[in-house]
């Protein structure tokens, strides 16, 4: 090429490219890609290998590695870092792929998932700009108890942690690099030992910070770039070392690969999801990882698993295969069972296919494309090479290919979908314009009506992309984990009215629909105590949730300012009969009247799914088996039991036929999400029987049926005391 249209610090670039190459190809690490991607793609599809998650672990560690030793040798080679060539490779790697699944995955979430476009179109935003771990952090994702469906994009969070290290790494190094030399006269041959005590320090700094993190707020230190720095920080440090590790003889080479592999294995099968991680159980495949790695220093070891073609090519895409998998994973929910033999075939050979189309033409061209390089002609004329220009149809064909066949897949979805799928008029509660008015919502599983069955015919309210937000507004006053004491008064303003005090976690407050259309009329006027793991009990130096305000809950509901304190919680195994039976006791020696509402059974994720399947029926019967759905210990409820002088509310027979909780009851979707908060719809039509049921446990020996309380418009003085007042 003649030297007039060379690129511009092409020499220096070249200089660079020089030390990027001097790696030579690493068969074994390619197979440690493979064996994270597949662990993690398994683990989100088929539910096996139980920690596959660990897979994320092992590509940090293979990341720091990889980055840090390339930094390494362009300045050793050099004595500088090109920031632009290191950033333009970043960016010909990471973004041509990751844009794409965005784009798509956007695009089928508006037609397979309607009804959450807006939540995925922020994780999108956020996924763009590598935030995504702090934007789930944020809202308190729990990556273990996803009661929620899950973000199509949640995946993201991993590159986000990435190029966040990536942002600050190489710029600190050099930095450092750079006082050394320049004012502290360190020669060249230090650069390993000053990058080794940087690394070092950041990896200890960082493992300790994790350690806290997961103790305090698990949640938030699986997302943390802070919390998983250490984890980049231990790759590079193999990177430091690695001139040295290149003299560790054959035998014992072999002997760490081998002993790294089994680690790996190990952490698949055996971490346990929750708590402790990711430290310290992730130290075990970080540091396995490490172990691989640095066994390959000195020269290829023979590990068939790592290094045969099938391995090596499964690593080449394994970026691809990372953000395929999970936006097909969540997104065919909508169109097929999960966990049916069906749903793993499509899920695996479509993210297989989308993979492997992605790395022939996206990833190999870009990598090859003259993005963001300018030539010169003999006359200093700077020019864009043709790749720029040419490179862009790559990414957008094959995105707008893949939103054609959803598009068509959507069409033909709708085609087979019931015409009459839509909302049921409702004209009051408990009456639909369709229905006598007997069989809608609760009542259809009410022993005085007469109803044909469970559901009748195939309308369904709130449609069930709607489910999810229809929460009324039963959080419009919820306090946050660490919130101070927030209420809100809701009903009668009179002087006379009848006080309550409903307290209690998330299952408490989505009883604020099913209260509020009858308090004015009742004269009723409820003040919410009501926040994230607010059960009612008085906390321990070890609970963090709701810890500030449960000490003012329980002086101001005792304080005589009540009538009756209403309580329910969801069911869990944090809390124990005797911590709630104790603030009860208190209550009841005030004179206090206090009503346990026993919490609803919990739908599981299957029964949940079913409902938002893109062709739904009310036919499919979707639901939970009634032994499954009460599995769980509900300490509330078992200490209202105890406790004399406790009254105790049980809907279950609202809910439950035959040993089944159907998903959907008299025409209408009984559950938002898998954490057993129902819609706001199911919780009106439940009212009635609530506020009944209340009275017959404030009046012992009343009737074991209750029957609803009036419509709108009934004279209230027919009611019993204590409701009236």
């Amino acid at each position: 090429m003649p030297q007039a249209l060379l690129p511009a610090h092409q020499s220096q670039d070249r200089r660079a490219m020089r030390g990027v190459r001097a790696a030579a190809f690493r068969p074994d690490i390619q197979g440690l890609r493979a064996v994270a991607v597949l662990a993690v793609v398994a683990d989100h599809v088929i539910g096996r290998p139980p920690s596959g998650f660990v897979g994320v672990d092992v590509f940090f560690v293979v990341s720091g590695y990889l980055i840090t030793g390339l930094l390494l040798r362009e300045y050793e080679r050099t004595g500088t870092v090109s920031f632009t060539g290191f950033y333009v490779r970043r960016i010909k790697r990471i973004v041509p792929v990751a844009v794409t699944v965005l784009f798509v995955t956007v695009c089928a979430s508006y037609v397979l998932i309607q009804g959450r476009i807006r939540d995925v179109v922020v994780d999108a935003a956020a996924a763009g700009v590598f935030l995504s771990n702090w934007q789930f952090a944020r809202i308190g994702t729990d990556y273990f108890q996803l009661d929620k469906p899950p973000s199509p994009l949640q995946h993201y969070w991993s590159l986000a942690v990435e190029e966040q290290f990536y942002m600050v790494w190489p710029w600190l190094l050099l930095g450092l690099l750079l006082l050394g030399v320049r004012f502290l006269r360190w020669r060249r041959e230090h650069v390993r030992l000053v990058a080794g005590v940087a690394v070092g320090l950041i990896t200890v700094v960082s493992f300790a910070w994790a350690l806290q993190e997961t103790s305090a707020v698990a949640k938030v230190a699986y997302f943390s770039t802070f919390s998983r720095a250490w984890e980049l920080g231990l790759g590079g440090l193999v990177a430091v070392m690695a001139p040295r590790l290149r003299f560790v003889s054959r035998p014992v080479r072999a002997v760490l690969a081998w002993s790294g592999l089994g680690g790996i294995v190990a952490a698949v099968l055996l971490v346990p999801e929750g708590a402790g991680f990711p430290a310290p159980w992730a130290l075990l495949p970080v540091a396995a990882t490490a172990l691989v790695i640095a066994a390959g220093e000195g020269g290829p070891i023979a590990v068939p698993v790592l290094t045969n073609r099938v391995s090596v090519y499964v690593g080449e895409i394994s970026y691809s295969l990372y953000l395929w998998h999970w936006p097909v994973a969540v997104l065919l929910v909508s169109l097929l069972p999960r966990g049916s033999a069906l749903y793993m075939a499509v899920a695996l050979g479509g993210t297989v296919a989308l993979s492997a189309a992605s790395y022939r033409w996206l990833e190999q061209p870009t990598r090859r494309a003259g993005w963001f390089r300018w030539a010169r002609r003999a006359d200093g004329v700077r020019i864009r090479p043709s790749g720029l220009a040419l490179g862009w149809y790559r990414p957008v064909g094959l995105a707008v290919a893949v939103v054609l066949v959803a598009v068509v897949a959507d069409a033909g979805a709708r085609a087979v979908q019931p015409a009459e799928h839509e909302v049921a008029p409702v004209v009051s509660v408990g009456r639909t314009a369709a229905e006598p008015g007997d069989c809608f919502g609760a009542a259809a599983l009410d022993p005085a009506h007469e109803c044909a069955g469970v559901n009748a015919g195939s309308a369904v309210t709130p449609l069930p992309r709607a489910a999810l937000p229809d929460t009324g507004e039963a959080f419009a006053c919820f306090m946050a984990a660490s919130e101070a004491l927030r209420t809100c008064d809701l009903g009668s303003e009179a002087p006379d009215a009848y006080r309550v005090a409903l307290v209690g976690d998330s299952h408490a407050a989505q009883l604020v629909p099913a209260l509020e259309p009858h308090l004015e009329r009742l004269n009723w006027r409820v003040t919410t105590f009501v926040g994230w793991g607010c059960r009612w009990f008085l906390p321990g130096p070890e609970v963090r949730n709701c810890r500030d305000a449960l000490p003012a809950i329980q002086d101001r509901v005792t304080s005589g300012e009540f009538d009756l304190i209403l309580t329910t919680s969801r069911r869990g195994t944090t809390t124990v009969a005797a911590d709630h039976a104790e603030v009860m006791r208190e209550a009841v020696a005030e004179g206090i009247g206090v009503v346990v509402v026993a919490d609803n059974p919990e739908a599981n994720r299957d029964a949940v799914e079913c409902v938002g399947r893109v062709w739904f029926d009310v036919a499919d019967g979707c639901g939970t088996r009634q032994a499954n759905a009460f599995d769980t210990p509900d300490p509330v409820a078992e200490a209202g039991r105890s406790v004399d002088g406790v009254g105790l509310v049980d809907l279950t027979r609202y809910y439950c036929v035959d040993g089944y909780c159907p998903s959907v009851v008299g025409n209408v979707v009984v559950y938002r999400d898998a954490g057993g908060h129902v819609t706001a719809t199911w919780a009106r039509t439940l009212g009635p029987y609530l506020l009944a049921a209340v009275q017959r446990a404030l009046t012992p020996g009343s009737e074991e049926v209750p029957a609803a309380l009036p419509e709108p418009g009934t004279a209230t003085s027919a009611l019993p005391a204590p409701l009236m007042r």
